[in-house]
């Protein structure tokens, strides 16, 4: 498995608009073979930071989704939105733990 962290930085008054975009992406990837699940969070001391984290089965399915079509389509709506490229950092997940009750 591996873990992909996608980090954007919005230019100010954007997170509303990105919003939207984040749910269409999601549900996008969802539908990927290969997708796992996923988790999108703020940055504590910085809201226009907007970090995507996201587990897949494989590297060659997230590389499947990363070039597809709708994600490619939606990713064009969110690049206006955005200060910077978003910076994409990709890890191989080597030991995972769980706390129960």
């Amino acid at each position: 498995m591996i873990r992909v962290i996608l980090e954007r930085h919005l230019k100010e008054g954007k997170r509303e608009d990105l919003i939207p975009l984040l749910i269409d992406i999601r549900m996008a990837a969802l539908r990927q073979p290969g997708y796992i699940s996923g988790e999108t969070l703020t940055k504590a001391e910085d809201p226009s930071v907007i970090t995507v984290l996201s587990t897949w089965r494989s590297l060659k399915e997230w590389q499947t989704w990363e070039k597809s079509e709708a994600r490619k389509k939606i990713d064009k709506q969110i690049e206006p939105l955005l200060r910077e490229k978003p910076r994409v950092s990709i890890y191989q997940i080597m030991a995972a733990e769980e706390k129960t009750g």
